[in-house]
């Protein structure tokens, strides 16, 4: 279906919240690392204003200031960060790297892409970017052309479930489900686990050994501190609503997008790509809500 056709059950979307009860984990900020991010501006910009003289390390203060400005959710603020890095230093690829992803999920894909290829150009060892562009071309409609960066990502380092989960959602696209879930299982089987990636269980689920009730059970876990149970409920959240959606369950999925959103972690691609997924689907469904212009899309801006 066209990103911007509008299917024949327009209310479809605004009718009640699909997601069970049982399956809604509340979450709330942690203040300590807001203040935290909050003091490390300060301090940054203090460097930036008074301590710093070398056009490259005022680049790289620019650019951590883009960082935090982004993990706080201050994409205004970050894209100016980026962009005065690269006024710094033009060559810069990091920069072009996180403007890239901007554009990406502005829909603005061919700026998007032209800001990965400069990044790749300046730093071609640099797989994360790779990553970025890859997910681009899915979400850009490209996902064959997707195939050889995910690829890249995924060789860089065969152990990391969420580079075979979004090899996976990739293949999806290009081979079809039972192919790509026939692959997954086979990459899973050969990966050796590292015991702190979370996307592990997300694995379990796609791949059948653990039930959607186990997984949220992790997200769940009373005595998981809370920032550890925002980034769960983020990524599990956002990877069910892959999963509705591939089923066709439209509203089930728009309301796990939401539930991933609601976990303010927006640092997190899942975050990113959650948000990304409501207003594509709200514009499918001509929710009038979700059509205010999203100023990412003004050509003036880069």
């Amino acid at each position: 279906m066209s990103s911007e056709s509008t299917p024949s059950d327009p209310m479809l979307l605004s009718s009640d919240f699909a997601v069970p009860q049982n399956e809604i984990v509340l979450t709330v900020p942690v203040m300590a690392a807001v203040e935290r991010d909050q003091m490390l501006i300060v301090q940054l910009s203090e460097l930036i204003d008074h301590e710093t003289d070398s056009a490259a390390d005022r680049a790289e203060l620019f650019y951590e200031l883009g960082v935090i400005y982004d993990r706080l959710g201050l994409e205004g603020s970050a894209r100016t960060m980026f962009m005065n890095a690269l006024v710094e230093k033009p060559d810069y690829a990091p920069a072009y790297n996180f403007l890239g992803i901007y554009l990406a999920s502005a829909e603005r894909f061919g700026d998007a892409y032209e800001a990965f290829d400069a990044a790749l150009e300046l730093d071609p060892h640099s797989v994360y970017t790779n990553f970025a562009r890859a997910i681009a071309l899915y979400y850009g409609k490209r996902p064959k052309i997707a195939l050889s960066d995910i690829q890249t990502f995924y060789q860089a380092d065969r152990n990391d479930p969420y580079r075979m989960l979004w090899y996976y959602l990739i293949e999806c696209e290009t081979s079809g489900y039972d192919t790509a879930l026939l692959h997954l299982k086979q990459r899973y089987a050969s990966a050796q686990k590292k015991e702190d990636y979370f996307g592990y269980h997300v694995l379990d689920y796609l791949t059948g050994l653990i039930s959607k009730e186990q997984l949220l059970a992790l997200v769940k876990d009373p005595q998981l501190p809370m920032y550890l149970k925002i980034e769960r409920a983020c990524e599990v959240y956002f990877y069910l609503g892959k999963e509705a959606q591939r089923q066709g369950q439209i509203k089930l999925a728009f309301d796990y997008f939401h539930l991933a959103a609601h976990t303010d972690k927006y640092d997190f691609l899942e975050h990113r790509y959650a948000l990304f997924e409501i207003r594509r689907l709200a514009r499918q469904y001509g929710l009038t809500s979700y059509r205010d212009r999203n100023p990412l899309q003004d050509p003036d801006l880069y």
